[in-house]
């Protein structure tokens, strides 16, 4: 027989890596796209015997969960899918992967979808990123009816953290206080177009958030063409086009948003170029985000009419201010993790717990109805479903309690776990009673 904690286990592991433990070029080098994560569940499945699996992979973390995977070491089979689907060894440059077994993973799951584990403290952009995993991993057949709870219960978990804390309220990085502050000024960025000047991580980092708030058209600007063109490679679906710092002032009337970000001594725009722009704008609004230091756009160009010019300076007083917030409401969030980790993990037991309840009840209905069988014939024919029911009403009764008391041990933890353990060796319970069923909600 298992022991408790193999029943009690998911066997349900996450493996990955994420902003805090590789730096931008190798989160980027590593952002899988559809047909990837694709080959990736297809892998998972089939090589290393996954009965489900999702691949997370978005700009700032590329992870794997994946449920009763049959390898020993599913880190390095991780390790060696990353280089076989995106030519990277992460071992050979140093890098570890990450890894979480149930209950930590799950936990770990919950903490992403609540934005915990982000970049940007609560940002929003991860809830809509976990929806479309489940997405793909429905699409490549890797979920199944646990991972589909599963992603439902973090999905729920971050509902609660928005609706019941302020963990998701105001901006806290430059580039995100920037995205924010282009929703506010030009309402929503689905048919607007930016200009990135620059092709560093500043950029890259605001190409990220520009788009997972709705701009697909792109124009890069930089002295260096080669990395522009690897920055534009790793936009998706966007609409992305390269050109040289000089073709700023032709293209910026085009713009609606521009984030500057170089290692320029210098401006870059200048303020006669954003007045020529504003002319062939018809004086439309233009938001101007200089990331840069020194600066990279003229000042001056902020007493043109509607423009808006914000730089550090400005963002940093209101990213201060929504990082003290925010912190301020993690242990609210942490306490909605460990409820619905519990929640989960409770529904999880209770799989294998009705297989036990009813295989319980099974037993001795069983040994019931033979043993009326073989003493029917003492029985008048009129008295024999009196003697039925009179023996169905014994076994009820006899069950009750103990039935009640297994139907709670999904809600006890190991204790719980143990003590359905305890009924099937007691009264010779044989996992192969509910052998199917099992194995299909594992």
């Amino acid at each position: 027989m298992s022991s408790n904690i193999a029943e009690a286990s998911l066997d349900f592991l996450c493996v990955g890596l994420n902003h805090e433990t590789s730096p931008l070029e190798i989160r980027d080098a590593l952002v899988m796209n559809e047909a990837e994560v694709g080959r990736a569940i297809e892998a998972l499945r089939g090589r290393a015997g996954a009965e489900e699996a999702i691949v997370l992979s978005t700009c700032n973390r590329t992870e794997i969960y994946a449920r009763g995977a049959r390898v020993s070491d599913l880190p390095l089979f991780v390790n060696d899918l990353l280089r076989e689907i995106k030519g990277m060894d992460l071992g050979a440059r140093g890098h570890r992967l990450y890894a979480y077994r149930d209950p930590e993973s799950v936990r770990h799951l919950f903490r992403v979808a609540c934005g915990l584990n982000s970049q940007v403290l609560g940002e929003p952009q991860i809830v809509g990123q976990v929806k479309d995993a489940l997405t793909l991993a429905a699409r490549s057949g890797g979920s199944g009816p646990v991972t589909e709870r599963l992603l439902d219960a973090a999905l729920r978990c971050a509902k609660r953290a928005r609706t019941e804390t302020s963990i998701g309220r105001g901006p806290i990085s430059s580039v995100y206080a920037a995205v924010s502050l282009a929703s506010k000024v030009l309402g929503s960025l689905g048919q607007r177009r930016a200009l990135l000047v620059g092709s560093g991580e500043m950029a890259g980092l605001s190409i990220c958030h520009l788009m997972d708030s709705g701009v697909s058209q792109f124009t890069i600007a930089a002295r260096n063409r080669e990395r522009a063109e690897a920055l534009a490679s790793r936009a998706g679906s966007a609409v992305v086009r390269v050109v040289s710092l000089e073709a700023i002032p032709v293209v910026l009337p085009g713009a609606d948003i521009v984030v500057s970000a170089t290692a320029s001594p210098g401006f870059v725009l200048h303020e006669p170029a954003v007045r020529g722009a504003m002319k062939i704008r018809k004086n439309r609004p233009l938001l101007l985000i200089d990331l840069a230091v020194p600066r990279d756009i003229d000042p001056a160009a902020a007493r043109l009419p509607n423009v808006f010019l914000h730089d550090l300076d400005a963002l940093a007083a209101i990213v201060a201010q929504s990082l003290e917030q925010r912190r301020a409401e993690v242990p609210g969030v942490e306490l909605i993790v460990d409820e619905e980790v519990t929640r989960f993990m409770r529904w999880y037991r209770s799989l294998m717990l009705k297989p036990t309840v009813t295989a319980f009840r099974s037993h001795f209905e069983r040994i019931a109805q033979e043993e009326l069988e073989r003493h029917r014939a003492r029985f008048r024919p009129e008295d024999q479903p009196a003697a039925e029911s009179l023996t169905r009403s014994i076994v009820q009764k006899l069950l009750h309690r103990p039935t009640t008391r297994l139907n709670r041990a999904g809600e006890d933890g190991n204790t719980g776990i143990r003590r359905i353990d305890a009924v099937r060796d007691l009264f010779g319970i044989e996992r192969e009673e509910g052998t199917d069923e099992d194995r299909d909600t594992r």
